[in-house]
């Protein structure tokens, strides 16, 4: 037998403790269940990120300036810059363009056209382009990569050292230098999240000041769990910890005026399985402590 539990199993373990079920319940059952996983269960230690969870990606790079020679007035405008080297979903700003020159010092997401050209905003009604500019890579769309981000915890060049993180006031105190031509290795960043108009989540790693060459990346991030829907879905939990789900499942219906059995004792019991899922994360991270060397989430 399997020391996990599915949905199905989760879901059918709740139902049996309502009095008078019937199966107009179960969607009520399900979306409680997912309501306890996700927002109770998934962020119940608010000192570290739950440790299984915590994952990294080593796989992107930044790129070097590129030499804007063209810039269409057109929706979308397409810029032309030899072997610019971004992929859709890239950040970039723009400087220095001579003629269009609404476009500069600003960051543009990249749809990438060919090797030579890549589109950025609406520039119809714009300025004619006449000469000059540079494209300064700003970041990265992480949904390319694959990984679900909840958050992001460090990021790091390799062999360049941690990046420090960035608020909006701090860029806004100082868009003199952030939002400058000057490039360097980049040395702060910040994570942005939005979800499209079709429910699409997006995450983007933006850095600052722009790269001046390549240099490869390194983040770590606290991975997003997905809601439970398919019977056979297994929560993202250790799984001494799924029955978690059905006590706290249970006593939030309870709250909800719906007749469970032994109402009473469901509040107990949820309180002592979050208690000591909380603390067997910690455990772990005290336990790595001397690995750490100083540094958070085991980097």
């Amino acid at each position: 037998m399997a020391d996990f539990l599915t949905f199905a199993e989760i879901y059918a373990e709740i139902e049996k403790v309502i009095k008078h079920f019937d199966s107009s319940q179960t969607n009520m059952v399900k979306a409680m269940a997912n309501m306890v996983y996700l927002d109770e269960l998934m962020v119940a230690d608010d000192l570290y990120p739950l440790y299984w969870l915590v994952d990294f990606d080593d796989s992107l790079k930044s790129v070097a300036p590129a030499t804007i020679t063209d810039l269409t007035d057109a929706n979308p405008g397409v810029v032309t810059a030899t072997a610019h080297g971004f992929a859709t979903g890239d950040l970039i700003t723009i400087h220095n363009v001579v003629g269009m020159t609404e476009v500069n010092d600003r960051i543009y997401y990249v749809t990438y056209v060919n090797a030579n050209s890549f589109s950025i905003v609406d520039t119809s009604g714009y300025t004619a382009y006449t000469s000059g500019g540079t494209a300064h890579h700003r970041g990265k769309t992480l949904a390319t990569t694959g990984k679900n981000v909840q958050r992001i915890l460090e990021v790091a060049w390799r062999d360049g050292g941690l990046m420090t993180e960035i608020t909006p006031q701090e860029i806004e105190a100082d868009t003199a230098h952030h939002y400058s031509e000057i490039t360097c290795r980049p040395q702060r960043w910040y994570h942005g999240k939005g979800f499209t108009s079709a429910g699409v989540e997006t995450n983007q790693l933006i850095w600052f000041p722009g790269a001046d060459a390549e240099y490869i990346l390194r983040y770590w991030l606290e991975k997003r769990a997905s809601p439970l829907s398919a019977d056979g879905d297994v929560p993202l939990l250790p799984p001494q910890f799924h029955h978690a789900i059905i006590a706290g499942a249970v006593m939030r219906l309870a709250e909800s005026k719906v007749q469970v059995e032994n109402a009473v004792v469901w509040p107990g019991i949820y309180k002592q399985q979050i208690k000591a899922l909380v603390s067997f994360n910690r455990r772990y991270y005290e336990e790595h402590e001397a690995l750490r060397r100083g540094k958070p989430y085991l980097l």
